[in-house]
């Protein structure tokens, strides 16, 4: 009896050693996977316009709701974070706000798509964001949040338009602010009125200020300048120099409907406009456009890619795609001719334009 108890007590002192040494080791597993981190290294995509309407509503009808988006929807995928400036309210709401020559509005229905795109942020500071008003607006952010895309840009008072859009990777927060330059005047946010976020020096110096820090990157977008043109005007570049020298990290543009000239100031990017993304109707001075990537390291962009994209609607039939060979390469040499005049060196390299950043 002594010996089988004493093997009793043997084997359950092994079992108990045995425990204790795999649950050891467990504990070490679980607690070097929390030590994994993510890298520093991260890629943001700017895209352009998203204004579905008209006749892209029409190509749905035929085709199905993700027709527009079958070529574009995986270039998407490969970034860490995706940026796009929604032009059009969501909503079902009917009356518009004031008299206006191009009202736009989207059924919720028909937003699905963009709910399917990998789209992290949208600015929604632009001249139609409140085509229909405080409803329109409240809808649209509902839309928004269902579907858990970060906005910025507008709100149901000036404060909550300054608001920022704010991401964290690892430690670095990345910021977007986002400002309206393009009438109506009455589609500004007041301090009890609905509305966009005004492009108003004083006031975007002061958000810059509140949200840069040293493990910050604050980017800019900037509804503004002239339709149809592909350079900016003095007074734009005047102010993207001012928005830089007050710590901005880099400019976002967009509004013209053409992609636009990049300048490389103090070592932060400004794209004067990216052009359209998703534009819903034919336009006979219609271009293709470009999405911008921002390579970053740590709060450092360290490099740009420029992504010629189709987006003349009478040859692509809404549709849009990453353009290459010579088309793509077409563009990119348009891109490099335009931005010459700040003095940016852009390298082709095959169907990619690249700028390396230097601090």
């Amino acid at each position: 009896m002594r010996i089988v108890s004493s093997f009793r007590c043997l084997n359950f002192l092994f079992v108990f050693l045995f425990f204790i040494f795999f649950s050891s080791l467990s504990l070490t597993q679980t607690h070097k996977q929390k030590d994994i981190k993510i890298p520093d290294n991260f890629s943001i995509l700017l895209t352009g316009d998203i204004l579905i309407a008209e006749n892209m509503l029409d190509f749905m009808k035929l085709f199905g709701d993700y027709y527009p988006i079958r070529q574009i929807s995986p270039l998407l995928d490969y970034f860490d974070y995706v940026f796009a400036n929604l032009e059009t309210p969501i909503t079902t709401h009917t009356v518009p706000l004031g008299r206006k020559p191009y009202l736009f509005r989207l059924h919720p229905k028909s937003a699905d798509m963009i709910a399917q795109l990998k789209i992290d942020i949208v600015s929604i500071a632009n001249n139609h964001i409140m085509d229909y008003g405080k409803e329109g607006l409240i809808d649209t952010i509902k839309w928004l949040n269902k579907n858990n895309i970060k906005y910025t840009g507008a709100g149901f008072n000036l404060d909550e338009a300054r608001t920022p859009a704010i991401f964290t990777h690892n430690d670095i927060e990345i910021v977007f602010l986002a400002y309206n330059e393009r009438p109506p005047r009455y589609f500004d946010a007041t301090e009890t009125l609905s509305g966009a976020a005004p492009l108003n020096l004083k006031i975007i110096k002061e958000d810059i200020k509140k949200y840069k820090h040293k493990s910050s990157i604050v980017l800019v977008s900037l509804h503004w300048g002239r339709e149809h043109t592909l350079y900016p005007t003095k007074r734009q570049t005047a102010i993207a120099k001012q928005i830089i020298d007050a710590g901005a990290d880099g400019i976002i543009g967009h509004h013209p409907h053409w992609p636009q000239g990049i300048q490389i100031y103090k070592g932060a990017p400004i794209v004067y406009s990216l052009g359209n993304f998703l534009n819903g109707y034919y336009n006979v001075k219609e271009q293709d456009n470009i999405f911008v990537v921002l390579n970053c390291k740590g709060t450092k962009i360290t490099s740009l890619d420029i992504i010629p994209i189709a987006g003349r609607n009478s040859k692509i039939n809404f549709q849009p795609y990453q353009l290459t060979s010579r088309e793509g390469n077409r563009q990119l040499r348009l891109i490099q001719r335009i931005s010459n005049r700040f003095g940016t060196k852009i390298q082709i390299d095959k169907d990619i334009g690249r700028i390396k950043i230097k601090k």
